[in-house]
């Protein structure tokens, strides 16, 4: 059985080179210095700027999700995003790409769309209705519809291979899904335009407001308690709230402690003795954790994937043993050889 029809990206290959599509649209801007009022390009630098923030909306809720100090205890899936997910999730982005070339296509062949006024409030009028009436409807019945077996399996399950929901997970889909969402998108925007009332500012609102919902749904974190949608149900479709599941259930696995206790096993017995107190950064002690353990989503300073230093993986140790006292003063040595066989019981090797 071949590819599904617009399952992969055309230019899912070219790695970081994909970005070289934007080429044309840029240089077109700088030639004609479309960020000068005057400029007949200036529609060109507008939709270059609206594509930056589109961008910034889900680089800014991610670092939101990853403030562990403000959203720990309000995390949906408590695991966290491993290395295996963010190489998946690493193309991300290529729906804009997709996006700002169909924008720049309809623009390049309705001039009208080039001359839009800066504002029109009833323009936003009927973007609500239109959006209310045709893409919120239309997106549920193609999210349904994108859930059944056969297309299920060519084409959404991309996206619910993800096992942590970030706000790139939100933008990590087919080609025909990002077809289809920004068609979704263009009806409210068309509908004004058609009307008469399509302005730069509803552009820009609209699109940026759908990617700021799209992203803050995938964030990972409960922003609104479930009694807010109980005392006002109405809230649920201008809010969703996100309560997500993880696509695969997680075994028993190492996982990742965030904190950093002291390890007194793996510092005593993996480092080289020295004359000097001082140490380079790279010769500091460091365990390397299981292929199997979740939650390793950042390198250390200076070492590879999967190695930690010793106090981080001491952590590990001391969570998946169920220690209760601190590790915090003056050496037990009498606890070494146990720390140091509970490493390796588990998976915890010197590096």
């Amino acid at each position: 059985m071949g590819a599904a029809f617009l399952a992969s990206w055309p230019w899912e290959n070219l790695g970081m080179f994909k970005y070289a599509l934007y080429g044309p649209l840029v240089g077109r801007a700088v030639a004609s210095r479309a960020w000068e009022p005057g400029s007949p390009d200036r529609w060109l630098f507008l939709l270059l700027a609206l594509f930056t923030l589109r961008a910034l909306t889900y680089q800014l809720w991610s670092s939101y999700s990853n403030m562990l100090f403000l959203t720990r205890r309000r995390r949906i899936v408590k695991d966290g995003v491993d290395f295996e997910q963010i190489d998946k999730e690493w193309d991300w982005d290529n729906f804009l790409i997709l996006h700002i070339l169909i924008a720049s296509a309809a623009l390049y062949l309705i001039r009208s769309l080039r001359h839009l006024p800066a504002w029109d409030a009833r323009g936003l009028l009927v973007a609500v209705i239109l959006h209310v009436a045709l893409t919120e409807p239309l997106y549920y019945a193609a999210h349904r519809a994108f859930h059944g077996g056969r297309i299920f399996a060519r084409y959404h399950a991309l996206h619910h291979s993800a096992r942590v929901p970030t706000p790139f997970t939100a933008g990590f889909a087919t080609p025909l899904e990002h077809l289809l969402l920004g068609g979704l998108m263009a009806l409210p925007l068309a509908g004004a335009c058609a009307a008469g009332r399509g302005s730069v500012a509803l552009a820009l609102a609209y699109v940026l407001g759908f990617d700021f919902l799209r992203a803050m749904g995938s964030c990972n974190v409960e922003l609104f308690p479930a009694a807010l949608f109980r005392a006002a149900p109405l809230l649920r479709y201008l809010v969703s709230p996100r309560r997500t599941t993880p696509s695969t259930t997680p075994g028993r696995h190492p996982t990742c402690a965030s904190s950093c206790r002291s390890s007194t096993a793996s510092a005593a017995r993996s480092t080289p003795r020295r004359g000097s107190c001082r140490r380079r950064t790279e010769q500091l002690a460091a365990m390397r954790l299981p292929k199997d353990a979740r939650g390793l989503g950042s390198c250390e300073f200076s070492l590879e994937r999967g190695v930690v230093h010793a106090c981080h993986a001491g952590g590990v140790v001391h969570f998946l043993e169920g220690y209760t006292h601190h590790e915090v003063g003056a050496i037990d040595v009498d606890r070494i050889d146990v720390v140091w066989e509970a490493a390796l019981k588990h998976g915890i090797r010197p590096a």
